[in-house]
């Protein structure tokens, strides 16, 4: 059952293209809401993001909004490390265990042994934030001693955000362009559900969104 909790009221243009709204309530909230809302980079900070899916490249853009001088996206797929460029990404990498130093770390991959390494990338009092989400019970070993010094582990759910003024605030970045979340998005028929779950796991459509048309 749909709670009215739910609902944020928004102001649709005559140009806005409803579905390709439809996202920003889940992945691009998430992934931008987690570096506006909870991380904040500071201008000149280093952000690295693992993951280019729509969680990851939004936290991408997001961070390009931010001001931090090095932003670098980490995935397995070529085409969405050339998506990850053109969206801010200052550079890209297939192996995160090249990484160090790093003042944030956004773990969307839901890969445990990821979110360990990310521990220890990190700088003394910088933040991990976990977005991805393994299997229920899944738990990483830590290194107590090397969290001491001030690192620390986020869990991050909707982007922290309060949805009421955080969604209608990422739409006017859509439409100024400077949230062009429209890279993100494919269109597809229901009659092609299967195709769109088959695209959006081969790596092939990063945020596949049913169209349904009003007769």
């Amino acid at each position: 059952m749909t709670s009215q909790h739910s609902v944020v009221p928004v102001i649709v243009e005559d140009d806005d293209e409803l579905a390709m709204l439809a996202p920003i309530g889940c992945g691009i909230q998430t992934g931008a809401g987690a570096v506006l809302n909870l991380l904040r980079p500071p201008p000149g900070s280093r952000v690295a993001v693992f993951g280019a899916g729509a969680v990851g490249l939004s936290a991408v853009m997001a961070a390009r909004l931010s001001g931090a001088s090095e932003i670098v996206a980490v995935d397995r797929v070529p085409a969405r490390l050339g998506l990850a460029r053109e969206l801010g990404a200052t550079s890209t990498t297939t192996d995160a265990g090249e990484l160090r130093e790093f003042d944030f770390i956004i773990e969307t991959t839901g890969v445990p042994s990821l979110l360990e390494g990310a521990l220890e990338q990190i700088l003394a009092g910088g933040t991990v934030a976990i977005i991805g989400a393994p299997a229920a019970g899944t738990r990483i070993a830590v290194d107590v001693n090397a969290m001491i010094d001030g690192r620390i582990l986020r869990g991050v759910t909707e982007g922290g955000s309060d949805r009421i003024t955080f969604i209608p605030a990422l739409i006017e970045l859509y439409r100024g362009g400077r949230l062009p979340l429209d890279r993100l998005v494919r269109f597809y028929p229901p009659t092609e559900l299967r195709r769109a779950v088959d695209d959006a796991r081969s790596g092939t459509t990063v945020k596949p969104v049913i169209r349904f048309e009003v007769p």
